[in-house]
């Protein structure tokens, strides 16, 4: 019996030891990916852990994972052999320096070796989302969001969350251009090489440093970024009521905002002057729903055919907010110099879907609000190094007081929080939780049926 137990856990330990080096191999192998000497930034995909986190995820709820068929969705990476692509144990995208004004500053770049050059233009004629064609650079194919074109050795593509078709010639320049260049390092050698050290099913490196983990029910994120505001006072974190719908709060208005103008309504906002006034502690509050009344003007014709006015008071359903700025004097008088703020609050050509009142509270903050009353600022810890704070309760939204874009989060989320402290005196991680209503599908899973279904 014991001979028996020793030759069966042996034989465990081998199979395990296997897998961990096949494993280990993929991952090796995959951080020979090639990408330009001059990227800006790096992104890595996960595709085995994600692909095991699914299986895991499909094994114990077989009804989620279902098709329109009912047949069970396969997690299985040999089917992409029929395409003719090898598919990595981690998937490398990777932005191109360029000019803000550069119509692919947003766009992704990447590629992935081919094991039949053949094989996969087949596989590409077949894909009904995308047109094949062929220009003085050779075959290519895009959609709406991606372009891919190939030689005998690898496949090279550009994808954007936004529509490509407006950029499209340069897109295609852009990746032929890649195809034959001759800058390449590997990403385990190149300038990105820390993004090994990231952890997160999808990482990205460059100007930040981005995690993201999908588990069960829930999307893990965290962010480094430059400190925005370094010169601003230092301010604690308020204590927001948890009945709160949201709450935010920000150590300071971001400097991204010097020399940015916007335009509200007919009116003309300067960002440096916000940035003028401001004295380092920006809160919002949104605390459900109020009653607010409008007069509706409307014509007819009286029983003479003479053109009436006709006045109605009406009654209306509207999200209770309060957006406090810690500012020095001279911002209210500047925003009334500007027109944005008349004798009965923030003027309606300005924003004319509720009546937004104005008030100067406390001796230092400046509070706009829906409600017909200003609302006291809450209690603030003592100052730390805390920089930010974000809590977004979906299911306290009142569906009758907000637009219909809403919905679809109300349904999908649970909630969402996120903090940011000072790691030091250029940097600030945040930190962040997405969680779903339904706490037993992965979080990549959700989010991938809903934009599927049209949800989101």
């Amino acid at each position: 019996m014991k001979q028996i137990f020793f030759i069966v856990t042996g034989f465990l330990l081998l199979v395990i030891a296997v897998a961990w080096g096949y494993e280990a191999y993929r991952q090796h192998r995959s951080y020979q990916t090639p990408i330009p000497t001059k990227a800006s930034a790096v992104v890595r995909i996960g595709v085995d852990a994600l692909l095991v986190k699914l299986a895991w995820n499909a094994l114990w709820n077989g009804d989620y994972y279902r098709d329109e068929q009912g047949k069970p969705v396969e997690f299985d990476r040999d089917t992409w052999s029929q395409s003719g692509m090898v598919i990595p144990a981690n998937l490398f995208l990777y932005q191109l320096i360029s000019s803000a004004h550069d119509a692919t500053a947003g766009v992704y770049f990447g590629s992935v070796p081919l094991t039949d050059s053949a094989e996969f233009s087949k596989w590409l004629g077949g894909q009904p989302t995308l047109l094949v064609e062929q220009d003085t650079l050779g075959t290519f194919a895009h959609s709406e969001y991606i372009l891919a074109g190939y030689d005998a050795d690898r496949v090279f593509f550009a994808l954007s969350p936004q529509k490509i078709t407006p950029a499209l010639p340069l897109i295609r320049e852009k990746i032929h251009a890649l195809m034959t260049s001759p800058e390449w390092t590997a990403v385990g050698k190149g300038p990105f090489q820390d993004i090994r050290k990231l952890s997160g099913h999808i990482a990205m490196t460059g100007e930040y440093r981005t995690a993201i983990e999908f588990k069960n029910g829930r999307v893990l994120f965290s962010v480094v970024h430059a400190l925005e505001n370094p010169s601003v006072a230092e301010a604690g974190r308020p204590q927001f009521p948890d009945s709160n719908t949201a709450s935010l709060w920000i150590a300071g208005v971001p400097s991204f905002l010097a020399g940015k103008l916007f335009e509200i309504g007919p009116y003309t906002w300067h960002g440096d002057s916000l940035l003028k006034y401001d004295n380092g502690n920006l809160m919002m509050e949104w605390k459900g729903t109020v009653i607010q009344q409008d007069t509706v003007i409307s014509y007819d014709y009286d029983d003479d055919f003479v053109m009436q006015e006709r006045k109605e008071l009406i009654e209306q359903s509207v999200p209770e907010i309060y957006l406090s700025m810690a500012a020095s004097e001279g911002l209210l008088d500047y925003l009334r110099t500007q027109g944005i703020v008349d004798p009965q609050g923030l003027s309606r050509e300005a924003m004319p879907l509720y009546h937004v009142g104005i008030s100067a509270i406390d001796g230092d903050f400046l509070q706009l609000h829906t409600a017909d009353h200003y609302s006291d600022i809450p209690k603030q810890r003592p100052a730390t190094d805390d920089a930010l704070y974000l809590r977004v309760n979906f299911g306290r939204m009142d569906s009758t007081s907000i637009s219909s874009v809403f919905t679809p989060y109300i349904q999908l989320f649970d909630y969402l929080e996120a903090s940011g402290q000072r790691t030091d005196e250029k940097k600030v991680t945040t930190h962040g939780v997405l969680r779903m209503r339904n706490t037993r599908i992965n979080g990549l899973m959700q989010l991938v049926n809903a934009v599927e279904g049209g949800i989101l």
